[in-house]
């Protein structure tokens, strides 16, 4: 007989620590939405909210040339996020964490693979074309086959 899984709500219930955590990372999200509304709005997809910590925020940019311009308003954005907190806020920290190739690019996904009639059907259809960039391009994708020729 198979267990059913428990619910996540019930697990949170159990355990004080992820509880915590939870709440903590919901509550960075709806201030990283303040700190978005309050930023101008070139930097809004070059800068996000990453901690809060004692009397100082920290930001993540992708380029030092926002970050440099962003530290211009920490004074305006300081007092945006204060207005949000028990605790207030008077210092800007700005980390600069560049965008990779392949975090613009997404996961890595390998080329798709041809069933072995299909990739001699193409093959046949490249055999009877003349030389050529299409005839060249057929073959590359027969080349493409899933198991072995």
């Amino acid at each position: 007989m198979s267990k059913k899984p428990e619910r996540i709500g019930k697990l949170y219930k159990k355990d004080n620590h992820m509880n915590s955590l939870t709440i903590r990372a919901q509550k960075l999200d709806k201030l990283n939405t303040i700190f978005q509304n309050s930023l101008p709005l070139k930097f809004v997809n070059h800068c996000n909210l990453a901690n809060i910590s004692d009397d100082s925020i920290i930001v993540i940019t992708d380029n030092a040339s926002y970050a440099s311009l962003l530290r211009f308003q920490s004074r305006l954005l300081c007092k945006n996020i204060s207005a949000h907190l028990s605790k207030p806020v008077t210092k800007l920290k700005v980390k600069v964490r560049p965008k990779t190739y392949r975090d613009e690019i997404g996961p890595y996904t390998p080329p798709k693979r041809l069933s072995s009639d299909s990739a001699d059907i193409v093959e046949s259809t490249a055999a009877e074309m003349k030389d050529g960039p299409l005839k060249a391009a057929l073959q590359k994708l027969a080349s493409r086959r899933s198991g072995k020729p």
